[in-house]
């Protein structure tokens, strides 16, 4: 089964994710995960000026996803991407 998450799972709020060189801009660069724990690290740009360090936990961010899905049919046919 695939999903896709209805809503964006980073969006700005705090000042330095909403002013910057491209304002009102998050997106991940890059996440490490812990296996023993089930906790994730995901750093991502900023505003294309920053850098922020978030942190979650696999099994609830996945619960999330699976909750908020809008995968459609044609999703899910082979060869579509």
């Amino acid at each position: 089964m695939k999903y896709r998450c209805e809503n964006f799972l980073l969006t700005p709020e705090e000042w330095y994710e909403e002013r910057g060189f491209v304002p009102n801009v998050c997106f991940p660069c890059a996440a490490l995960a812990d296996a023993d724990t089930g906790r994730i690290a995901i750093y991502y740009g900023a505003a294309d000026t920053y850098l922020g360090l978030a942190f979650t936990e696999i099994d609830p961010l996945i619960d999330y996803i699976k909750a908020h899905s809008c995968v459609s049919g044609n999703d899910t046919e082979p060869g579509i991407r």
